[in-house]
């Protein structure tokens, strides 16, 4: 199953599609223009190697096939980027490695896309979502906590030289 496909089936005024190094420079724009994003873990501005490593960067014990990098298009416009590694760190659950809306997204379409990722997982088997939440971003802190996330843990990650507080959130697909 194709998830940006299955995907497609649960939007409507908006297309899925996976994200490539075809389209490094939409990846490096998008991030770039969301500076308070990476202030929580760098001292710097993402730069462009950044910004596309994570067309392929996975997790420790992830496999490549297990990445889907995707971009969320209202017409051509870039809305919405979700980077999602499936089956990880166990079996039906997922990873959200990050879910970056545009600023000219209202708070309630973002959570329109959400829920329309978390029916194409359920229709992918997965029984479980979980994401980090740097502890100073208090806008998707409230995101999340809005749409009932459950902040379930709080750790300390390591970027570089820098360290970061975050809070783990769970959504268990049993609603």
């Amino acid at each position: 199953m194709k998830l940006a496909e299955v995907w497609n089936q649960n939007l409507t005024g908006a297309t899925v599609r996976p994200l490539t190094h075809a389209d490094d420079d939409l990846i490096y724009q998008f991030q770039a223009a969301h500076p308070a994003y990476f202030d929580h873990f760098q001292d710097h501005p993402v730069t462009r190697q950044e910004a596309i490593q994570d067309v392929t960067d996975i997790p420790l014990n992830a496999q490549a096939d297990q990445k889907a990098y995707m971009g969320i298009f209202e017409g051509d416009e870039l809305v919405v980027l979700v980077d999602l590694i499936i089956d990880y760190p166990l079996p039906s659950l997922v990873w959200l490695g990050m879910w970056l809306p545009a600023k000219s997204l209202t708070t309630a379409q973002s959570a329109a896309y959400y829920w329309s990722l978390v029916k194409t997982l359920r229709a992918a088997d997965a029984v479980q979502l979980q994401l980090s939440v740097f502890m100073g971003d208090r806008k998707m802190k409230q995101f999340w906590d809005d749409l009932g996330l459950t902040a379930v843990q709080t750790t300390t990650v390591v970027r570089g030289e820098r360290v970061a507080n975050v809070t783990i959130y769970q959504d268990k697909f049993d609603r």
